[in-house]
């Protein structure tokens, strides 16, 4: 696995979010109390932007259909719903993150 750099942790504060481009892909980037966690920016259920979400706790709600998700292991909290109809959404890519010094690393393969 192939580590890149993305951020600097003084650039994400504790409970705070922030999209980043890695390589090919958007990724979001959040800080739970020191912690970074990474996630691939887009919903599995229609590709909205998880980045542009209400951040709960560890739970990252899809600001379209409203899917919920872990960001610490991307698990699906909560199907989306349009309209009456809950949709069935799978699991988020969550993305292996390393701290060396003050860069914020996420491996990609």
């Amino acid at each position: 696995m192939n580590f890149v750099k993305v951020a600097k942790t003084s650039e994400l504060t504790s409970g705070n979010k922030k999209k980043v481009s890695l390589e090919t892909q958007e990724i979001m980037l959040v800080n739970l109390e020191g912690t970074y966690y990474a996630l691939n920016n887009k919903c599995p259920h229609m590709g909205g932007s998880l980045a542009d979400g209400i951040l709960e706790g560890d739970q990252i709600t899809c600001p379209r259909h409203g899917a919920g998700f872990n960001v610490k292991t991307g698990k699906n909290l909560h199907d989306a719903k349009i309209l009456f109809a809950k949709m069935k959404v799978k699991d988020a890519q969550s993305l292996p993150v390393k701290v060396e010094g003050e860069d914020i690393l996420v491996g990609m393969e």
